[in-house]
Formats: structure tokens, C-alpha cells, sequence
């Protein structure tokens, strides 16, 4: 395969992982904030001040964060059902991959440009589709978050 072509896809990937990454943290922002006004239906504006404030600290931790980090937080606050998690873990784990033993000697890199090009090809596609997935979730999520706020 064209190195070209296995740079691209590789790049695409983890662009599309890095979205991926950036919703979790929309995600998870906006289900700290739905859950305050879960518990207490009515929140004082010095309160949902004080939850926004802690709401972007812990943000801009989790910009610092591994993935594997992101997980643990994203799993306190529910922002993804269970099965969701699953198939992110995998996610992460062919990232992991991608990034930390694509490029080294394996049985991979002895496979066929064919092979690699449909390996790289399914996961940007899987990749995607989360990714798009997410993007709709985030933005019912912000509906959610604006009805309570706002009602």
C-alpha cells in the first residue's frame, strides 16, 4: 500500500478519535449539570454557578486526561449507556494499537497492502460512525440541559 495512503487513514483516525474525545468531555460537562438538576429539580443561581465553575475545572482536567482516564469519568456520569462504553473500550483499544504498534514489526505490517487498507478503512468507518453518534447524543443532550434550565 501507498504510504500515502496509510498516513492519510491513519491521520483520519485519529482526528476522528480526537472529536470523539472532545464529545466525551461536551458529554460529560452537560451530564454533571443535568444530574444537579435531576437530584434537586430546582437549582439557586448561586449553586449553578458554583456546579459551573467545578463543571469546567473538571473539563479542562479531563483535557489532560488519557483515554483510558476519560472512561472513568464518563462512567461516573453516565453519559454513555453500558453497551456504548463497551464498544468505546474497543475503540480505544484499536487506537491504542494503531498508535503504539502499527508502524513496529508484527504480523500486521507482514500482512498484505490489501489487508492493511481494509483494516485502516473498517476502523475510520467504525471510528466515524461513533463519532457521528456522539455528535447527535451531544446535541439532545444540550436540548435536555436547555429545557431544564430554561423551563
Amino acid at each position: 500500500m501507498e504510504d500515502e495512503k496509510v498516513y492519510y487513514l491513519v491521520g483520519r483516525i485519529i482526528e476522528s478519535v480526537q472529536s470523539i474525545e472532545y464529545n466525551l468531555i461536551e458529554g460529560t460537562k452537560i451530564a454533571k449539570i443535568l444530574n444537579v438538576f435531576n437530584k434537586y429539580k430546582n437549582v439557586s443561581p448561586f449553586y449553578f454557578q458554583k456546579i459551573e465553575k467545578e463543571t469546567k475545572e473538571l473539563a479542562e482536567e479531563m483535557t489532560n486526561m488519557t483515554f483510558g482516564q476519560l472512561m472513568g469519568i464518563i462512567s461516573q456520569y453516565d453519559v454513555l449507556p453500558a453497551d456504548d462504553l463497551e464498544y468505546l473500550e474497543s475503540l480505544l483499544s484499536k487506537r491504542n494499537q494503531l498508535v503504539h504498534k502499527y508502524f513496529k514489526y508484527n504480523e500486521l505490517n507482514k500482512a498484505s497492502d490489501e489487508l492493511k487498507h481494509k483494516y485502516l478503512t473498517r476502523f475510520l468507518e467504525e471510528a466515524v460512525a461513533f463519532q457521528k453518534y456522539l455528535d447527535n447524543l451531544i446535541v439532545e443532550m444540550k436540548k435536555d440541559l436547555d429545557n431544564v434550565i430554561y423551563s
